[in-house]
């Protein structure tokens, strides 16, 4: 259509977004109020899911997320079956749907996503977040007689409003409806992402304060040589990428082939997840305050590889199984521990050469930024997050060469991958309307 009528039409939208903004921003603190709420039921002092781990005897923590797992698959297993149609995500309803997201289907999804996050399963809690906040923008349209293309903009208005209430990240929300949901940043639908996004962050700084959500030392002024081992991690980082991708949609298909019911291959799932914590209670949940400890005082870089590698295998056994929910975070954990990893052995040869805590936050932005294939959102993200808008320079260096390694080595983004529930419906929809034509 054309320029000045779209702005005309996006014009008429802009206090629904601002609504979707509002109502999303208090789904998604009801939703973390839920797991606050539920953390301190099981003992933890400062809302950590590790900190709850910790006091745990071993079997225990071993034992919760198998219980947990089991539980998130009884209620999708039975919860699907009493709805005539599974009806789709919010990635499908942006991209290709109607705009429309059932409302039974998003509940059951959310509530499985809480029992597993409580449980400890190494997922992110971001994914059910973001699903109520678009439910939200979904349901303020349903008694407006509005095209197809409005409402799936208005539903990315809600999921740029979950995502900026979940982060403190108003700006990344808003890039992260445009360049991963809906694979495409059209400048002229911005500003009204932006403004969900804002007000989903307003909403969250008038009721809660809005702080980033992690802290970092004060960082020494960029030098020549950590400019270059910054570099030299983001092509490592964007090398193991595809091998990341490659290992979470290969795990999916061998749960997949296992010839048991959806609850017992989740609890499955869990089962990995509570062996690992056997030995290291950090395995428990998303990862976020194992990275907040990482940029501040990294442990010693055997831990680090440990911790890595292990992570790295809960998650991928946890998504693989069938839970619902993000891995954003997790992928932030995986990128933290390389990052200050590699700072170690660096420094170990040529000492104070790369920061530790910088090299930690360029990890994250390079591997957010490898797996997503999205480097402008990998760097706002950061420096939203943290606040050190001097590593801005690295930062975007860093995902632009791990973004672009990863894609010449065969990587594509973890949201075109067939481990997203929606991706094989998106992929069959399309060929169906090509075949149309």
């Amino acid at each position: 259509m054309p320029l000045t009528l779209s702005r005309k039409l996006q014009g008429r939208d802009w206090p629904l977004a601002a609504l979707s903004g509002v109502a999303g921003a208090l789904l998604v603190l009801l939703f973390q109020s839920l797991l606050h709420l539920t953390e301190t039921a099981m003992g933890s002092p400062d809302h950590s899911l590790v900190g709850v781990a910790r006091q745990l005897t071993p079997w225990q923590r071993a034992l919760a997320p198998a219980l947990g797992g089991w539980l998130a698959g009884w209620i999708l297993l039975h919860g699907r079956r009493l709805l005539a149609k599974t009806g789709g995500d919010y990635l499908e309803a942006v991209r290709v749907g109607s705009g429309r997201l059932g409302f039974r289907h998003t509940l059951i999804n959310s509530l499985s996503s809480f029992c597993t996050v409580a449980s400890g399963g190494s997922i992110g809690r971001e994914g059910a977040m973001v699903s109520l906040s678009a439910l939200a923008a979904s349901l303020l349209t349903r008694r407006r007689a509005l095209p197809a293309a409005r409402r799936r903009l208005l539903v990315a208005c809600g999921v740029a409003a979950g995502w900026a209430a979940a982060y403190h990240a108003p700006l990344a929300g808003a890039l992260f409806a445009a360049e991963v949901v809906r694979r495409r940043l059209r400048w002229r639908e911005f500003p009204i992402l932006l403004l969900a996004s804002s007000c989903a962050s307003l909403t969250v700084g008038r009721l809660l304060g809005l702080e980033p959500l992690y802290r970092t030392p004060p960082l020494p002024p960029l030098a020549w040589p950590a400019l270059l081992a910054y570099c030299l991690l983001a092509l490592s980082l964007g090398a193991l990428a595809p091998v990341f991708i490659k290992l979470m949609s290969r795990t999916r298909a061998a749960f997949a082939r296992i010839p048991w019911s959806l609850p017992w291959r989740m609890a499955l799932g869990g089962a990995v997840v509570g062996g690992l914590a056997w030995f290291w209670p950090e395995m428990w949940g998303n990862g976020y305050s194992t990275v907040s400890q990482m940029l501040l005082s990294p442990p010693a870089w055997q831990l680090l590889a440990v911790l890595l590698a292990c992570k790295l295998l809960a998650t991928a056994a946890t998504s693989g199984s069938g839970a619902v929910g993000g891995i954003f975070t997790p992928m932030l954990f995986a990128g933290a521990s390389c990052g200050a990893l590699g700072a170690q052995l660096l420094n170990a040869v040529w000492p104070e050469t790369m920061p530790a805590s910088g090299a930690a936050l360029v990890g994250m932005a390079a591997f957010l930024a490898a797996t997503a294939q999205a480097p402008l959102l990998a760097v706002t993200m950061m420096l939203e997050m943290s606040g050190a808008c001097a590593m801005l320079a690295p930062l975007a260096l860093a995902a632009l060469l791990a973004a672009r390694v990863s894609l010449l080595l065969g990587g594509w983004s973890l949201y075109e991958n067939g481990r997203h529930p929606a991706a094989r419906r998106l992929r069959a929809r399309v060929r169906r309307s090509l075949g149309r034509r």
